[in-house]
């Protein structure tokens, strides 16, 4: 998120390589029960591209930092928060789940 957005990205309106119309599009809130190492809770998730679900950060961010982390999810930064849902509407996190099995 250091990356501080050149007069050109301004004006064309991207944000991290992606337009806010492209963000807003490919991008879609939603609360799942996640299964955390301190059992299970209801978190915001965010599904990405129709396909990928992932926990979303809860920074409290709004605006175009917002954007910038959501950007962050589109480009495959946060791979490490992704989730797998196995029954509807409960999800556990894809990496720790392939460790433990």
């Amino acid at each position: 998120m250091s990356d501080m957005r050149s007069p050109i990205d301004v004006l064309s309106g991207r944000i991290g390589r992606f337009t806010k119309a492209e963000i807003a599009r490919r991008t879609v809130p939603c609360y799942k029960r996640v299964i955390e190492s301190d059992g299970e809770r209801l978190s915001l998730c965010m599904l990405v591209d129709s396909g990928k679900l992932y926990r979303l950060t809860d920074d409290g961010l709004k605006g175009i930092k917002n954007l910038e982390v959501k950007a962050r999810y589109l480009r495959g930064e946060m791979e490490h928060l992704r989730l797998r849902e196995f029954q509807p509407g409960l999800c556990r996190y894809v990496d720790r789940a392939e460790k433990a099995g």
